[in-house]
């Protein structure tokens, strides 16, 4: 969590970003998942049914499994002088203009499993909801909430 200031100029400039925050349960089913699959290759690999193409496709499993995983989370949350970006793994990213956006707020922790909208929720204590005029609503789990939302709606009236 860092905020960046630049020289406005005529292009948009970073104001400030944090970093997603994860919960213990997420992590342990994301692990448990990756677990899971690798052991059962393992297994296939070296128990006693010796079942060499289902070990390896199990081995594939995992790294596609770990690879989506690290595409779709969301790693980092950037408030620039005209957007938030919600920013995922690899060259993944997700804008969303001030001009679509109506309200930011925090929310509570029940929305970031059932919510009726794009959910980027990796923990149910951290959640700030994006209600947009244009577009899919948002909820997000920046690392430091309080923070978030006051450079966002610094931002956002400054817009």
């Amino acid at each position: 969590m860092k905020s960046l200031r630049t020289q406005p100029g005529s292009l948009p400039f970073l104001l400030y970003e944090d970093t997603s925050k994860m919960d213990v349960g997420l992590k342990l089913v994301l692990g448990g998942t990756l677990a899971i699959t690798l052991g059962v290759g393992i297994y296939l690999l070296f128990g006693e049914s010796d079942e060499i193409e289902g070990a390896f496709a199990m081995f594939g499993i995992t790294a596609f499994y770990a690879l989506l995983f690290k595409l779709i989370m969301p790693q980092r949350f950037q408030v620039y002088s005209d957007r938030v970006r919600i920013v995922m793994g690899g060259p993944f990213a997700w804008n969303i203009p001030f001009s679509t956006i109506k309200e930011v707020r925090s929310a509570s922790g029940a929305k970031a499993f059932a919510y009726n909208g794009v959910r980027f929720t990796t923990s149910s204590k951290n959640v700030v909801e994006i209600t947009r005029s244009k577009g899919c609503n948002v909820v997000i789990s920046p690392s430091n909430k309080e923070v978030f939302l006051e450079q966002l709606n610094r931002a956002l009236s400054g817009h």
